[in-house]
């Protein structure tokens, strides 16, 4: 299935429709990570499309993460890419992934004046699912139970998915950031429901930043080298001053997974 991906860079500049148009079930999220918790929630969009005549799965995220982008000397990075974000959902098979580059003039937005142009970009909306700690707009102005509000008094259904829990504690993009911030790959991995893995390219130095993403703490790693067509053992190194560098080198390379 081929995937539409379209990107949102102006308040007021929509991006085309896809080629492809019906009844839409989206997803609504940063989604950094895609986490277990996160995978639940993609679930049941998937599921609300396949049972609607036509039905098509969408997808809404930002990209910088918005946390990232208002707070970040506080930020310690995200825990994907976008690329691997949108890779996820293409797994999944949703139809229709949507980016909102996100700015300052996206932030200043009030949350109902998005919500107003967001309609336009998906007409034949259906059905919006979101996390229970979902928020939207200036000042998150616009919570889970609001947008629901909103959303149902224009005749769309909205699922609010509670939190997924994990020894008693909520799965959330914060909780692994910590994790893996403090080295405890395995608890990441487990929150994740997959190995904790870094999105690398070329044949070495990768640089962390506020938008980069987050590396665990430095030393020398066992990892997996994982490539185009090929995957094999190897050694990872992350140095003081935030660059990651990896042997044996292999070509085409997309991802470093430090061994748990």
């Amino acid at each position: 299935m081929t995937t539409s991906l379209r990107y949102w860079t102006s308040f007021r500049d929509i991006p085309w429709p896809p080629s492809e148009t019906g009844p839409t079930s989206l997803a609504l999220g940063v989604f950094d990570g895609v986490h277990r918790g996160h995978q639940e929630l993609l679930r049941r969009v998937i599921a609300e499309a396949k049972q609607t005549h036509r039905g098509r799965a969408g997808v809404l995220t930002f990209e910088p993460n918005p946390a990232g982008f208002l707070f970040p000397d506080s930020f310690p990075g995200a825990l994907s890419l976008l690329s691997e974000r949108v890779e996820e959902f293409q797994r999944f098979g949703f139809s229709d992934v949507v980016v909102v580059e996100f700015s300052r003039e996206f932030a200043d937005l009030p949350g109902t004046v998005f919500l107003e142009r967001f309609l336009e970009i998906f007409p034949h909306l259906e059905s919006v699912v979101v996390g229970f700690n979902f928020h939207l707009g200036h000042n998150r102005d616009v919570d889970s139970r609001a947008l629901r509000t909103w959303l149902q008094g224009r005749g769309i259904r909205v699922d609010i998915v509670p939190a997924l829990k994990d020894n008693d504690d909520s799965i959330s993009s914060s909780r692994i950031r910590r994790a893996v911030a403090a080295g405890d790959l395995a608890v990441a991995s487990r929150l994740l429901g997959r190995p904790y893995r870094i999105a690398v390219s070329g044949v070495g130095g990768v640089r962390t930043g506020a938008s980069a993403q987050l590396f665990p703490p430095p030393g020398r790693y066992r990892c997996t080298l994982v490539g185009e067509d090929s995957s094999r053992e190897g050694m990872m190194e992350i140095s003081e001053n935030g660059n990651l560098w990896w042997e044996p080198q292999i070509d085409q390379i997309h991802y470093v997974i430090p061994t748990v």
